[in-house]
């Protein structure tokens, strides 16, 4: 007995051994840099951000919560940061690290640790009930085939951590297999699970946490249920009885292992502590803004994805698949786990089917994401925690670990010897095949980032500065459901991430990208005229370059007050945006940088110090409610031509680009165009459009006065006007009121959440 228990340990250590090997070879092929902090550009810039933001912004008495409302971002008007990427442990894991160690591959390591937590904890679960090659096989398989998880790193971090989301999909499965079976379950086990739903909480909030509680939740009612049944239909022992007893026995237990249980129960404390009452603070602060009526757009993995392998020639890579199969797919391989795990699964079901019942809650989560779309069919929106969730296919995490438990099934014993190692030697041959394949594509998708060699110099010269915020130029306001995009982040795909820069200079800066974004945290950016300054190249937030212009006369004495009058460091000048003129513009009127570097993505940055006569004339209450209020320049009066006219206010319409074609919609209820103009003069407003909706009605006015009542317009109808009418001195109207809208009484668009009215092909402010 002794030796046997002997050999068990020494093969623990050796799997433990072995896991910590691969788990070395994975971040040499897939981490790649574990010697400095994690950069890149757009997302994933946000990881270390977020464990910045919680460390500078957290306090703990009576309990942790967080400072969600200052002007950190988006300076000097402030906002509430609430609409983060929260994963409540990786931050404060980055957090503590950077605090005693400052900058430094906090992420990455974070990263590694979740990986091999995964297979090491996977393996230890499943040890006692399975036998160790399939503990094992589970264990390797579960963090290493994850291919879309794999795939996500370090863009969507957050979605390839789930250490604490797959041991408790295990546990749940464990535990419900000893319910079935009639055997006890263990208080230890029980404790254990209970530990596990809260320490997931501190994991990526949108999904990841939100797939354990869904797993705890159908589980539990699940096990209820189906003991509920067997006591009422047994009269043998009442459950009141069978209640009793099993506290007495879990009572015992406690005394017999007290130490394993004082652990996990103190870890569940701790835990508690910490997650519950932040995410109780983020949720409540998420749910005060109403997104009623800003679409937050969807994204949707066709079912039938699942059937696609990782081969060399036919995988998820292939970008004619997204046609093919009608979709919009987030990243490489979701809804895709590799025909390896779906056949192993299968077989695994199929040999299991007698005792399929242990497995019916893993199929109906199996189920629900699979057939979940954001919009047509938002079957996990039953789950609160879902409530924001519009992209289908990054439940595909969950697909490798419930894959592998219904493998665990799986016994070849029964074919004769030739079959037997004929198939395994196939079964080795694809797992083989698909795991070169899913990395090879990953390793030529993935660029490896390191920075400039005076980076950090840079960095810190700005952090020594004098000023509380530092002026990014252009800077970037968006949020992921492209609020802001079109009128304050017009470089999207460059410099999205530039305001996260600031957990190296410790500044507070003027934009921000973040997970969603409500169109009343943008709008002291609107009524301030900020828009009016940016002038893109092309009106395409992902090909956008550079600045077509530089600044007016007037433009210029607005971004000179504003600089002056508010409390900024400097101007962090992106020279690849602007033209030379304007460079040299920005350095006769500032002064010439004094330090400068390369970002990714944004590309080459120099720095100009505010001189000590700006810095004199600083006044932030004046700084924070000065406007940019230019006359509209009627040459540029053309919505069509011109995303956004200059001098012109939009509100309720929308752009959209076609194959060289433009249009604009309408957006219920209401159109508003506001524009400045000196003095009174005759204008005309020119317009034609499509009308989708039969029986629509549109009213139109100017200044409080009616030009035209357009009532009951038919389907398809295209009406042209030219309306003449007297502007005033100072502040113009222009308003276009529906009746109806997609999605109202009509929908014509069910694919599309915006609630479009009608289809502007010519809108104009012209001079008489």
């Amino acid at each position: 007995m002794k030796f046997k228990l002997h050999l068990t340990n020494i093969n623990f250590l050796l799997t433990i051994l072995a896991f910590s090997g691969v788990a070395l070879a994975f971040s040499v092929l897939i981490i790649k840099n574990l010697s400095e902090p994690l950069v890149g550009f757009g997302d994933t810039e946000q990881w270390e951000y977020a464990g910045f933001y919680l460390k500078n912004n957290i306090s703990f008495t009576p309990f942790p919560h967080l400072d969600l409302i200052n002007n950190q971002v988006f300076y000097p008007y402030g906002t509430s940061s609430v609409f983060q990427p929260w994963s409540i442990e990786r931050d404060i894991f980055y957090g503590i690290f950077y605090s005693f160690f400052g900058i430094g591959p906090w992420i990455q390591i974070y990263y590694l640790l979740s990986v091999l937590l995964t297979g090491i904890g996977t393996f230890i679960l499943l040890f006692k009930d399975y036998s160790f090659a399939r503990a094992s096989g589970a264990g390797f398989l579960i963090p290493f085939f994850s291919f879309y998880a794999i795939h996500q790193y370090p863009a969507h971090l957050g979605y390839s951590v789930f250490h604490w989301t797959a041991l408790s999909l295990i546990t749940d499965f464990l535990i419900l297999k000893r319910v079935i079976s009639g055997q006890y379950v263990s208080l230890r086990l029980i404790l254990l699970r209970v530990c596990l739903l809260i320490l997931s909480l501190g994991q990526e909030l949108g999904y990841i946490a939100g797939c354990s509680l869904t797993s705890f939740t159908i589980s539990t009612i699940f096990a209820a249920l189906l003991i509920g049944y067997r006591y009422f239909k047994n009269k043998k022992q009442s459950l009141v009885s069978f209640i009793k007893s099993t506290a007495v026995n879990y009572k015992n237990e406690f005394f017999a292992h007290s130490r394993v249980s004082l652990a996990l129960l103190g870890l569940w404390v701790i835990s508690s502590f910490i997650n519950l009452p932040l995410i109780l603070q983020i949720a409540r602060e998420a749910k005060s803004f109403d997104f009623t009526e800003i679409p937050a757009g969807a994204w949707w993995a066709n079912p039938l994805r699942i059937l696609i392998p990782f081969l060399p020639f036919f995988n998820p890579g292939q970008v004619n698949l997204d046609q093919f199969f009608n979709d919009s797919p987030e990243g490489l391989g979701a809804g895709s786990p590799g025909w390896f795990l779906l056949i192993i699964a299968s077989v695994g079901l199929w040999q299991g089917r007698k005792k399929i019942i242990i497995f019916i809650p893993l199929l109906l989560i199996f189920l629900l994401c699979l057939l979940y779309h954001p919009i047509h069919f938002p079957i996990l929106k039953i789950f609160p925690w879902f409530a924001f969730s519009r992209v289908q296919g990054r439940f595909t995490v969950l697909y490798p670990i419930i894959l592998c438990i219904f493998a665990l099934n799986i016994n070849l014993n029964g074919l004769r010897l030739y079959n037997r190692r004929l198939l395994s030697a196939l079964l080795v041959f694809l797992a083989c095949t698909e795991i070169y394949t899913a990395y090879s594509l990953k390793l030529s998708a993935h660029p490896f980032y390191s920075l400039d060699n005076n980076f950090l110099q840079y960095m810190n010269y700005v952090n020594k500065q004098p000023g509380e915020a530092v002026l990014d130029w252009p800077f970037c306001v968006i949020g992921g459901n492209a609020v802001g995009g079109n009128s304050l982040c017009p470089y999207y795909s460059k410099n999205m991430a530039i305001s996260s820069l600031r957990r190296f200079h410790n500044k507070k800066v003027m934009g921000h990208y973040f997970g969603r974004l409500h169109t009343s945290q943008i709008q002291p950016y609107i009524d301030a005229g900020w828009d009016k300054l940016f002038a893109p190249d092309i009106q395409d937030i992902f090909n956008a370059s550079h600045q077509k212009r530089c600044f007016s006369s007037e433009e210029w004495t607005f971004f000179t007050d504003f600089y002056k009058l508010n409390d900024f460091a400097g101007i962090n000048l992106y020279l690849d945006f602007l033209p030379q003129d304007c460079v040299n513009n920005f350095y006769t009127r500032f002064g010439k940088p004094t330090v400068e570097t390369k970002v990714p993505g944004a590309g080459l940055v120099k720095f100009i110090p505010k001189s000590s006569q700006l810095r004199n004339q600083v006044n932030l209450n004046l700084g924070s409610h000065l406007k940019f209020e230019p006359f509209l320049d009627l040459s540029e009066a053309d919505l069509i031509k011109f995303q956004v006219p200059y001098g012109l206010n939009l509100k309720g319409l929308t752009i959209e680009t076609h194959q060289g074609s433009t249009w604009r919609w309408g957006l219920s209820p209401e159109t508003l165009l506001k524009f400045k103009l000196p003095n009174s003069k005759s204008v005309t407003l020119a317009f034609s459009f499509m009308n989708p909706i039969n029986g629509q009605d549109v009213f139109v006015e100017a200044n409080g006065v009616t030009l035209d009542k357009l009532v009951n317009l038919s389907k398809d109808t295209n009406i042209k006007r030219r309306l003449k009418f007297k502007s005033i001195p100072g502040w113009n109207t222009v308003v276009f009121k529906y009746k109806d809208w997609n999605n109202g009484k009509v929908t014509f668009a069910p694919d599309d959440e915006r609630k479009m009215t009608v289809n502007f092909t010519q809108l104009a402010i012209e001079e008489e």
